[in-house]
């Protein structure tokens, strides 16, 4: 029976889907920005409908996701149930919110605006870098933000923070944005950072809702207070959105190597190296041998001014803008060397040591029987145990006589006593071979979806 590799998505939706294409976008500037503005009635009646809660039932057990250095809010224990707040992106149920506010969720519930029923959802990717999640509710039709350019937010700007802090759903807070390109704020486990500031309040719970704009629409993803009142902290939307798309095509992020380390511009910098003081940047300390940077002719001591055109003025802001490209990539950096203005191009790489995301195996272990090895994409979207090792069905299988065998979706644990587990050594062909019955009687373990395991056997059926 050939093989067939492809990527496992449990909707119609392909995993090549464009996600920037499917969202509300508005990038139109604010107009009148010095108007005195009353109310903002229009604004939140714009967003709340997008506004999500979500409600974490249960947890996966404490040595499965405690430990992951990602998580941006740790603690001791967890509570048996937990909340906080998304942002829906499409009509089907894709729903945007913090990787903090999931991380270790077996359990997950979305709950619109005025509605009492919860409805359940799956995790498609997170990216603990950014602490951004993305979900997929399994039934229902939602009501889409509408996203604007928060590349265009500034200092002053009004903004609302809503969510449901507290569990108080639908809760509305107002401020300002107070800087922008906030970074390298200690104490938060996220390793890319690229803030909005604001103090509009931000309290537990509001992780994963909208910041929006005087116009409702979203400019961030509300993630974190930090230290006391009054400073609280967003993921731009921009950024959020690409990380968002990559994990709906990979279920994971896939980051360009450039191959240096990196400093900022200060006195100590500028005097070393005899820059002009208007000179902003990342400075080069070391470029790393036979690494894309060293082969573009990069040297210790050049400063880093753009990223493809657009201006880098710090080592976090080079850092965000390259966490945008993927391997195979080419950049255009522009720097400065011996106060001279340069122009290199670096072909971005596989970080080392790291390995694109596997494709899925699916083949017929039986004739009629579709299944596929759960892997580490189809646990994350099942909210299953990190160890869960097992097969999926893909289609209903009959016995000759009309008997309902193994249904869609049942997990096989065990064929004929040999369980799933693949070792590494293991070449797909060998792996399949081992597995598929060899005896007239097929016996196998199910778990359903239920929850509940049954054996069930019948016999082999005939190959046509």
């Amino acid at each position: 029976m050939r093989l067939l590799l492809c990527c496992f998505l449990l909707t119609c939706m392909a995993a090549g889907q464009d996600l920037t294409s499917k969202v509300r976008r508005d990038d139109a500037p604010l107009a009148n920005p010095g108007t005195v503005v009353l109310s903002y009635r229009n604004a939140v009646g714009a967003a709340r409908d997008s506004v999500v809660t979500i409600w974490v039932r249960h947890w996966k057990p404490r040595n499965e996701w405690l430990d992951d250095r990602y998580d941006l809010m740790p603690h001791d224990t967890r509570r048996p149930a937990g909340n906080g707040s998304g942002i829906v992106l499409t009509k089907e149920g894709l729903v945007m919110t913090n990787y903090h506010v999931v991380n270790g969720a077996q359990e997950i519930m979305l709950r619109a605006r005025g509605s009492t029923e919860d409805i359940p959802a799956e995790i498609v990717g997170m990216d603990g870098a950014t602490d951004v999640a993305l979900l997929r509710a399994k039934s229902g039709t939602w009501q889409p933000a509408t996203l604007t350019n928060s590349d265009a937010t500034e200092p002053g700007d009004v903004v609302l923070a809503l969510g449901s802090p507290f569990g108080l759903e639908q809760t509305v807070t107002l401020g300002i944005v107070s800087a922008t390109g906030r970074a390298e704020i200690h104490g938060l486990a996220s390793s890319l950072q690229d803030f909005i500031q604001t103090d509009a309040a931000i309290n537990p719970g509001n992780s994963g809702g909208p910041l929006i704009d005087g116009l409702g629409r979203v400019i961030g993803m509300n993630t974190a207070r930090y230290g006391g009142e009054g400073i609280g902290l967003a993921v731009p939307v921009n950024l959020a959105l690409k990380v968002a798309e990559d994990l709906l095509k990979n279920g994971q992020v896939r980051r360009g190597f450039l191959g240096v380390r990196l400093v900022d511009v200060t006195d100590g910098v500028i005097a070393e190296l005899k820059l002009g003081s208007a000179v902003k940047g990342a400075v080069v300390m070391q470029v790393e041998e036979g690494q894309p940077a060293a082969q573009a002719g990069l040297l210790p001591g050049d400063v880093i001014t753009a990223v493809n055109g657009q201006a880098v003025t710090s080592r976090a802001r080079f850092l965000m803008r390259m966490t945008t490209f993927q391997p195979g990539e080419r950049v255009k950096l522009a720097l400065t060397r011996n106060n001279e203005v340069q122009e290199v191009q670096v072909a971005l790489i596989e970080t080392p040591g790291t390995k694109p995301p596997p494709q899925a195996l699916e083949w017929e272990l039986l004739p009629g029987l579709r299944v596929v090895l759960v892997d580490e994409k189809l646990r994350n979207q099942l909210l299953l145990p990190k160890n869960f090792q097992a097969l999926r069905a893909l289609t209903d299988f009959k016995t000759a006589d009309g008997t309902l065998k193994v249904a869609a979706g049942d997990f096989i644990l065990r064929v004929n006593g040999r369980g799933v587990t693949r070792a590494l050594e293991d070449s797909d062909e060998q792996y399949i071979e081992r597995l598929r019955p060899k005896k007239p009687l097929v016996l196998l373990r199910l778990q359903q979806k239920s929850g509940a395991q049954t054996d069930v056997g019948f016999p082999l059926p005939a190959v046509k």
